[in-house]
């Protein structure tokens, strides 16, 4: 296999260079190009007269010869660059572009490797590029995990496009925000686009549920459920932030809070339970009996 790299700097495009070719082998890579172009175009016209399959054998292995002409006078691959590799790992990409070391960098279809770069599970898109003589560059661009959806009993990774990242492990996004519902992924990145509008209030919010594929109910400090209008969302969470900063009312037991009339906030409290209230009644009591003496020896 090529030796993989990652550049320590951002990489600059420069011109191709040939100077450090030696004549002779130059000259053995010119001949094997022309030699390629060659074959192709008669390959082409073979298949095309319908002469016969021995003959585009032929073809092809002469073609075959060629390129391995090219590869041993320089333009062979030694090296692959890659840049944006963050999830992805180094064995994927190598897979992915099925290259050996040696291998002639004139025969290399970068279509087919950029096809094959962008079926890997983080790779959202990929560039690749030959630089002669011996390095293939690759850069790609992964997905960015957005929020977690929870369907079927499981959880999965969802990306800024709402789409599944594949064999992404959700306990290493747990710190992500938890979306439910059947069209929830194709909602999450404008609600979390709207969120973000108010940091301190969405740094509270562990959950947002679908409701009738119409509006979000949210769950802030794992306790208090958020009713969110159909429309006029942004309004509606800017006068909850709005309350939080006055009066403080998520820090009071509350169980409910519905926003989805204009003109007010109804807020829910906690309702006691009966163990709870005898809990607190015969705690007040123990409180009003006075305590026994303690008598030391």
């Amino acid at each position: 296999m090529p030796r993989l790299t990652t550049p320590r700097r951002p990489a600059r495009r420069t011109p191709w260079r040939f100077a450090w070719i030696k004549p002779r082998h130059a000259a053995m890579a010119a001949i094997g190009a022309a030699m390629v172009g060659a074959l192709a175009v008669g390959g082409i016209w073979v298949e095309r007269a319908g002469i016969g399959e021995r003959i585009a054998d032929w073809t092809s292995e002469r073609a075959s010869d060629a390129l391995r002409v090219t590869a041993r006078a320089g333009l062979g691959v030694r090296e692959i660059v890659v840049t944006g590799r963050v999830h992805t790992s180094a064995a994927e990409i190598l897979a992915a572009l099925d290259l050996h070391d040696g291998e002639a960098l004139l025969g290399f279809d970068g279509a087919a490797a950029r096809g094959a770069l962008e079926r890997l599970p983080w790779v959202r898109e990929a560039q690749v590029e030959r630089r002669f003589p011996s390095t293939v560059r690759v850069q790609i661009v992964e997905r960015v995990p957005l929020a977690l959806w929870q369907t079927q009993g499981r959880h999965v990774v969802l990306d800024a496009d709402g789409k599944e990242i594949r064999r992404a492990d959700p306990g290493t996004f747990a710190n992500l925000m938890i979306v439910v519902g059947s069209d929830a992924p194709a909602h999450a990145r404008e609600l979390l686009a709207l969120l973000a509008t108010e940091p301190d209030l969405k740094d509270r919010v562990s959950a947002a549920v679908r409701v009738g594929g119409r509006r979000w109910d949210l769950v802030l400090d794992g306790e208090t459920r958020v009713q969110l209008p159909e429309q006029q969302i942004a309004a509606a969470w800017t006068r909850l932030a709005d309350a939080q900063r006055r009066e403080a009312i998520l820090g009071r037991a509350v169980a409910r809070i519905d926003l989805r009339l204009a003109d007010r906030i109804t807020i829910q409290p906690v309702v006691a339970t009966a163990a709870t209230n005898a809990s607190g009644a015969a705690g007040q009591q123990a409180a009003s009996r006075p305590r026994p003496a303690i008598r030391s020896n």
